[in-house]
């Protein structure tokens, strides 16, 4: 699914909102897919069919559509269009092909007793004798308002999926953020649940997601020379090493918006890169610098091989909620092919926009930059900031002058690696995000690295936030 999205043009989907004249193609509705929306829902048989999104793929006419149904296990998300032939090239006179691409999407478990406010009953949807899932699904809508599918509400399935103004961003959030009774529940992502014998609880699964529709565009407009290939991403490109950290930017500044959606909603705090400061909106911002960081870490957390070795920290000003480290390296680098610690990287790695963004901090990288030229075990270094460092090495104010200084104490750092044994040199690749940075530029020059600078429309003089 991530692939054919961000190779598609934009998305096709149901909206509450009217389209205007120029945006028929967008509109799932519209008489020209209503063919396709039948045919899918006769390939289900028996099964319910209800549509999330359709892709639009330059080669085909009709577009690629992604539906909601139900398995043998509870709901599921199956996609129904041309099939693809072995060489990755569409079919497109061949049947339209319905095939399973995830199953066990959870339920939103039914409250008790004891978590119902006064004056409420158990729904009438929770009883013994309540809908079966089939009637829960097809009762359910998936229609986008203000850029949001609905709230999910008991035994719904837990999944919501937000889009952008320009219907190209497919991301999966919190289902039941904004419903009744839902306000105070520790549900706060999408997310998969297997269940056993009696319907009890196997496994529970957070669905992180997220995907761009002409993502090889994205990354031309962030300004990379992206490759291709799952491991080629905005913020990182390139990834071949076994033995590599991430040394990726927590500070506050990676709150900023980069992707504003329909409409207003809760108060919220961003980052404004223009003025250098934080600001409250209404305004709903679909992508923020941090969920696009999170996501593409994800991304590449969920694809590098078993034996890649990896070490994870976020850097921002001690004392602050970002400035952590994975707990499971800070010993050293970890197999991601061990049991359990892939769900572990990707679980850090999506806490890093749990707290409220004043609470991040600012941009202190040198503790973690030097705990990674001191691990002689990583040979590659990827390193991500937004944000001119608020102070120098030795805690003074931060100024060109320290450009060529900081990046050459840094690189002489190899010289104390083959001291310690080893005649591996710590590779950096750094990525500046919102700004130039010479000093990360000069960095990656010394150590053989590449730099790696993206998102030149919001270029700022300006400093990062301070803690």
């Amino acid at each position: 699914m991530r692939s054919e999205v961000e190779r598609s043009m934009h998305l096709v989907l149901n909206k509450s909102e009217a389209f205007t004249e120029d945006q028929a193609h967008i509109n799932l509705h519209d008489s020209r897919y209503t063919s396709l929306v039948s045919e899918c829902t006769a390939l289900a048989g028996n099964r319910p069919f209800k549509p999330l999104f359709g892709v639009k793929m330059i080669e085909l006419n009709q577009p690629v559509l992604y539906g909601m149904s139900l398995g043998s296990g509870g709901f599921t998300i199956e996609r129904c269009g041309a099939p693809l032939n072995p060489d990755g090239k569409y079919n497109e006179t061949a049947n339209l092909f319905l095939s399973r691409v995830l199953d066990d999407i959870g339920a939103i478990p039914c409250r008790k007793e004891s978590e119902l406010e006064e004056g409420q009953s158990l729904a009438t949807v929770c009883e013994e004798d309540g809908p079966t899932k089939a009637q829960i699904l097809n009762s359910t809508n998936f229609t986008f308002t203000a850029g949001k599918t609905p709230s999910r509400s008991e035994r719904q399935p837990a999944l919501r999926i937000e889009t952008d103004t320009n219907y190209k961003l497919v991301k999966f959030i919190d289902p039941t953020a904004g419903s009744e009774g839902q306000d105070e529940d520790t549900i706060t992502e999408s997310f998969i649940n297997k269940l056993g014998v009696g319907d009890r609880q196997v496994t529970y699964q957070p669905l992180y997601f997220t995907a761009f529709a002409r993502a090889d565009k994205r990354v031309d407009n962030f300004g990379g020379e992206g490759q291709g290939g799952p491991l080629n991403g905005a913020f990182f490109q390139n990834i071949t090493s076994s033995n590599v950290r991430f040394v990726i930017d927590g500070s506050g500044s990676m709150s900023a918006c980069l992707m504003w959606g329909d409409g207003y909603g809760s108060w919220r705090t961003f980052y404004d890169p223009n003025q250098g400061r934080y600001r409250d909106t209404r305004r709903i911002c679909a992508l923020t610098r941090m969920e696009s960081l999170i996501s593409e870490m994800t991304m590449i957390l969920e694809q590098l091989p078993n034996n890649t070795k990896v070490g994870l920290t976020a850097f921002s000003s001690g004392g602050y909620k970002n400035n952590k480290e994975w707990s499971e390296s800070s010993s050293g680098l970890v197999r991601l092919g061990d049991e359990g610690k892939r769900n572990s990287a990707i679980q850090f790695v999506n806490t890093l926009d749990d707290e409220r963004v004043t609470k991040w901090g600012g941009t202190d990288p040198w503790n973690a930059i030097q705990k990674a030229f001191d691990d002689t075990e990583t040979d590659t270094l990827y390193l991500m900031s937004d944000g001119q460092p608020n102070r120098d090495r030795d805690g003074g104010g931060w100024s060109s002058r320290d450009h060529e200084p900081t990046a050459t104490f840094y690189a002489g750092e190899n010289t104390n690696r083959q001291h310690q044994g080893t005649d591996r040199a710590l590779i950096v690749n750094a990525t500046s995000l919102g700004l130039e940075s010479p000093w990360l530029e000069k960095l990656s020059e010394l150590t053989q690295g590449y730099y790696n600078q993206i998102d030149k429309n919001s270029l700022t003089e300006g400093q990062d936030d301070v803690s």
